[in-house]
C-alpha cells in the first residue's frame, strides 16, 4: 500500500554538475599537479569554483541543507 503523501507531494531533487580537472604548474623546477573543481546548479546555472575537494563538499552540503529551495 502506498503512502498518500507520496502521491500528493512533488518529488524533491536537485541536480548538479561536478567538474574535476588537473592544473599543472612548475615550482622550483618541479611539476606540481593540483586538482580543481566546479559545481554547477543545473536549475539556476550558477557555477562555483573550488581549489579543494573539501571546499566543494562543504558547499554541496550547504546547498542540500538549504530548505528554502523546493
Amino acid at each position: 500500500m502506498k503512502r498518500p503523501d507520496i502521491l500528493t507531494e512533488p518529488p524533491q531533487h536537485r541536480s548538479f554538475l561536478v567538474r574535476c580537472w588537473q592544473e599543472h604548474s612548475v615550482h622550483a623546477e618541479r611539476e606540481i599537479v593540483t586538482w580543481r573543481f566546479s559545481l554547477q546548479n543545473l536549475r539556476t546555472n550558477q557555477r562555483q569554483g573550488f581549489a579543494t575537494l573539501e571546499a566543494l563538499l562543504l558547499s554541496l552540503e550547504a546547498e542540500l541543507a538549504d530548505d528554502s529551495v523546493h
